[in-house]
């Protein structure tokens, strides 16, 4: 009985996305929970604070910098990838941000306390990518000194 082939699925640590995409992804979900909250507290029955949408925005910043960061770990060529990652985490937080302005009608100032986390999720974010070039460093320094490490 011959032995049927496996598929063989990627994994998403080969697949090397680009943060780009990710970017992509994230600022539509945010644009559309925002756009569900905002309908939903136009009418009569559910009433959200205007700084929900600051927390949409800041929710999704979260997600996009896990994502880059542990796909990072798979990027072929890591200084590109940083700044790809940089530029994308800028976008989306610019983007998301002036729609929940839209949305809202607050500044982050005025909308309690999201400046700054804006501040310091965007300082963590950078950190949390610096964190896992210095393990991937890491992997690769001890698998050239062991030869006997899988590659």
């Amino acid at each position: 009985m011959p032995e049927k082939e496996q598929n063989h699925q990627k994994s998403v640590f080969e697949m090397d996305i680009s943060p780009f995409r990710i970017l992509l992804w994230n600022a539509l979900a945010a644009i559309f929970f925002q756009l569900v909250v905002y309908w939903a507290s136009s009418g009569d029955y559910v009433h959200f604070l205007p700084r929900t949408h600051y927390t949409i925005v800041l929710g999704f910043l979260m997600v996009f910098a896990m994502f880059t960061a542990v796909l990072s770990v798979s990027s072929h060529k890591p200084d590109a990838y940083w700044w790809k990652s940089l530029v994308s985490y800028a976008l989306l937080s610019v983007s998301t941000g002036f729609t929940a302005y839209l949305f809202s009608g607050m500044t982050p100032d005025e909308a309690g306390p999201f400046r700054w986390m804006f501040f310091v999720l965007t300082f963590g974010f950078v950190f949390l990518l610096a964190i896992f070039r210095v393990i991937k460093w890491l992997v690769k320094l001890a698998q050239k000194m062991d030869s006997r490490l899988p590659k």
